[in-house]
């Protein structure tokens, strides 16, 4: 059965610049199949690390640009551009001087 969450039914926390709200997760589907969540960093922020974790990981970038930290490298984010993250791979995000704007999903969900 088709569900419809609105705005008031996204839980969004901000954290010193960048603005997380969950999309899908197991409490809202029922099931531990996804999590997404949108990402919005602001000018020159950077996102909290996250630890490495046996899920893959998809990130798409929406608008503005930056940066994916993975591990030692470093991997530019442009506009329309996806970045597949391998499972155990620990990253963080850092916005350009416009801003970033990222989907970022997880498959299976934690």
């Amino acid at each position: 059965m088709p569900t419809i969450f609105g705005p008031s039914d996204l839980p969004v926390r901000n954290e010193d610049g960048a603005t997380y709200t969950t999309l899908a997760n197991a409490a809202m589907l029922g099931a531990n199949a996804l999590d997404v969540e949108r990402i919005i960093l602001e000018s020159g922020k950077k996102s909290e690390p996250a630890s490495a974790v046996d899920a893959e990981r998809f990130l798409y970038v929406i608008q503005g640009s930056g940066q994916a930290l993975v591990g030692n490298e470093t991997f530019p984010l442009a506009p329309e551009s996806m970045l597949w993250i391998e499972s155990g791979d620990a990253f963080s995000l850092e916005a350009g001087a416009e801003g970033l704007e990222v989907l970022l999903c997880r498959a299976p969900a934690k």
